[in-house]
């Protein structure tokens, strides 16, 4: 029975392959050379008789047989992985990726991460800060908490908390040349925008009424830099109410009844990690700890 299964080891090799149209990053996921990729690849299709990629000059892609393959192949890695983690409880040493935006660690997590490590021992948490990347993706991370509507395909998203986006300036900017009075005022002042893919200025003007307004802009990616930024009166940020503390100091304020809702914190995962545990324990507090709020 099985006779004709391939070696697990070049299965995986495949799968890697086939999910990243690369044999480089396949390489790099697995930790060994690409030649071994190609080598192990190489041998599953003499096995099979069959070709299984094109081979093109920067990636490969799948032939009709390596489509129908990959899809067994990756389901089956999937449900592995999803056993092996629900039977495996979480060991001493256990470490937690979490990818979440600086912004986030620095208004909210921060102060409160140090209790949920005093109480559970025995799991290690790395922060990763490349989550706003618009080439994000979940490989390398076992839990990400990302900001924006929840639409991120291939992903499992629940919502964390739903927060308006609101203007915010320098009070130094109520007053002066331009004072800014009114959203219209807004033409002589600069809008602190975030990267293309998290920008939320043009739905804000549109919800304001000013969808035709086009004051001058500055791209600040690093959303402390851009707060900074506000706070220097360099221009207007929009931000959440996370943000609060800075508002109740007097170092921003909130010029216009305006608020951009529909968007908010999510816990991102993939279908593989969700059962885990350690994944189970993170999430949970993270629920508990904004219901506290």
């Amino acid at each position: 029975m099985f006779t004709r299964l391939p070696s697990l080891k070049a299965l995986r090799a495949f799968e890697s392959a086939a999910r990243h149209s690369s044999f480089t990053t396949a390489a790099d996921e697995l930790a060994v050379s690409p030649g071994a990729i190609s080598y192990q690849i190489k041998q599953l299709e003499d096995s099979l008789t069959t070709s299984l990629f094109h081979r093109r000059v920067r990636q490969v892609e799948l032939t009709s047989a390596g489509q129908q393959l990959f899809k067994t192949v990756h389901k089956m890695f999937q449900e592995l992985d999803r056993t092996v983690t629900h039977i495996v409880p979480v060991q001493a040493g256990c470490t937690l990726n979490v990818a979440v935006s600086t912004y986030f660690v620095t208004r909210w997590l921060s102060s409160r991460l140090a209790n949920f490590l005093h109480s559970n021992t025995d799991l290690d948490v790395c922060l990763q800060h490349s989550v706003n990347d618009p080439e994000f993706v979940m490989d390398s991370t076992d839990i990400a908490i990302r900001w924006g509507d929840g639409n991120w395909p291939g992903c499992r998203s629940e919502p964390l908390v739903m927060l308006p986006m609101i203007a915010l300036c320098s009070p130094r900017i109520l007053q002066g040349v331009h004072p800014l009075k009114s959203v219209a005022d807004l033409q002589h002042h600069s809008l602190l925008r975030d990267q293309v893919s998290t920008d939320y200025w043009a739905e804000w003007l549109h919800l304001a009424g000013a969808p035709d307004l086009s004051p001058n802009a500055a791209v600040i990616v690093d959303p402390n830099v851009r707060v900074q930024a506000a706070i220097d009166a360099q221009g207007v940020i929009l931000a959440n109410p996370l943000i609060q503390s800075t508002i109740d100091s007097g170092l921003l304020h909130e010029p216009f009844d305006v608020r951009l809702n529909g968007y908010g914190y999510y816990i991102v995962s993939s279908d593989s990690v969700n059962e885990h545990p350690r994944f189970r324990l993170f999430r949970d507090w993270l629920v508990q700890e904004f219901r506290q709020k």
